[in-house]
């Protein structure tokens, strides 16, 4: 061992500082009833710091990083985890070893956007991206004037990273169809796409949030093959006291044919959220409303929020950037219902503590669970002491999931010094 590293590791063994060892957000459980047996995966956004964490069916947190910038939409995705990695605008994957395996990123110019991605088990994928440009708007309006407009772009890609499909509104929408959007002045937002699925016959579901609109897409052609809600809407809503949904997250098409989706409610009147379930008969166009959720609390999310339908048919709903909540007590409510409404978990974050997407599903790391354990030897001793200090004083420091985990041993988000003092605590004052 260098001089240098005897000199490091004889300073911190005389003087640890017994600072306090950051852990996970103090979230509480308000009801846990028999619900669906899997781990919870989760992103938390706060004012301080993000996570990316993973709760086990007991609820306890197994595994999670102060991710920074990284992990908008952390899920299980085919064979790998993926999320959002905002700093650089692509997605991530993560393999079974807790190893970055792979970057996707939009083609041609603009950036990937974060609210959605879908990877095929082919290893293909689809990605969406927000662009802009200015547009003489007195061409589609009456005293319409030069604009900046802000739209959508789809693309796809195989497994070898080709682009197979690239999808552009101007070439298969009417932006003068969009009447719920003042078209006249000089900023405006015709598209804000928040889901993309891949409907059972291959054509491609959007959720357009900015015009409460669902639209499918061929695959082949990119045309518009129908749309559900907003103001060129081709179905008849039926069994639906509020006459459809409003500013909608996460609509995905489930095993039954149905459609759900997470209502957030914000045109409604008077607002409220909800998770909604429709049949769809595509050759009469009649959407049929037939279950429906909102929280007996009256929770509503007017941004952000998912709803995911477990095998069992419970509904796991993140209730997104919830308003008016008493005193602003909580922040991120996570709730699950059976399929009879009646609520079998309840998870209230801290106030400031929100989450985008909330998922559970199956997962487990083929590498061992333990931070501080940085050379992978299957115990935490003096050795990871020397792997830190040769991280942070000799490579170049790389935030990725592997480090963050092994090496942010207070979670803070940086591998530093103060990690070494941690883990130096640890093997003091514990029983590792």
């Amino acid at each position: 061992m260098s001089t240098y590293k005897t000199i490091i590791l004889y300073m911190l063994l005389l003087s640890v500082i017994l600072s306090e060892h950051l852990e996970y957000i103090d979230f509480q459980v308000v009801l846990h009833d028999n619900p669906y047996p899997s781990d919870i995966f989760i992103h938390t956004m706060s004012v301080e710091n993000h996570y990316m964490g993973i709760i086990d069916s007991t609820l306890n947190i197994k595994w999670y990083i102060n991710s920074g910038y990284r992990g908008i939409d952390f899920k299980v995705n085919q064979d790998w985890l993926s999320y959002f990695d905002k700093q650089n605008q692509s997605w991530i994957l993560l393999n079974t070893f807790m190893i970055e395996t792979d970057t996707l990123e939009f083609f041609g110019g603009p950036l990937a956007d974060y609210h959605d991605i879908q990877i095929f088990d082919t290893g293909g994928y689809i990605l969406q991206s927000h662009d802009s440009s200015f547009v003489d708007m007195s061409n589609f309006v009456e005293n319409g004037q030069w604009a900046n407009i802000k739209f959508l772009l789809i693309q796809e890609f195989d497994h070898n990273h080709n682009l197979v499909f690239d999808w552009n509104p101007w070439d298969h929408l009417d932006i003068a169809d969009y009447t719920n959007i003042d078209l006249t002045t000089n900023n405006i937002t015709w598209m804000h796409g928040n889901s993309i699925e891949v409907d059972t016959d291959q054509n491609i579901i959007l959720s357009n949030r900015v015009s409460s609109e669902i639209i499918k897409i061929g695959r082949n052609t990119g045309n518009v093959i129908w749309r559900l809600g907003g103001p060129k809407n081709d179905f008849l809503f039926e069994d639906d006291s509020l006459n459809g949904f409003s500013m909608q997250h996460d609509v995905r098409r489930i095993e039954n044919g149905h459609l759900t989706l997470f209502d957030n409610g914000n045109l409604h009147d008077p607002q409220i959220s909800r998770v909604c379930e429709y049949e769809l008969d595509e050759t009469s166009m009649i959407a049929t409303l037939i279950w429906s959720f909102s929280h007996p609390d009256g929770h509503c999310g007017l941004a952000m929020g998912s709803a995911q339908r477990l095998p069992n048919q419970n509904t796991l709903i993140n209730w997104g950037l919830v308003m008016g909540n008493p005193n602003n007590e909580f922040g991120a409510i996570i709730t699950e219902v059976d399929y009879n409404k009646n609520i079998v978990l309840e998870i209230h974050y801290p106030h400031g503590h929100n989450n985008y997407k909330v998922r559970k599903d199956v997962w487990g790391f083929q590498t061992n669970l333990m931070p501080g354990d940085t050379n992978l030897d299957d115990v935490v001793d003096i050795m990871d002491i020397h792997y830190i200090i040769d991280y942070f004083t000799v490579d170049s420091v790389a935030l990725d999931i592997f480090h963050l985990y092994r090496f942010d041993i207070n979670r803070d988000g940086t591998i530093n010094e103060s990690d070494i003092d941690h883990l130096v605590e640890l093997l003091l004052f514990s029983d590792l």
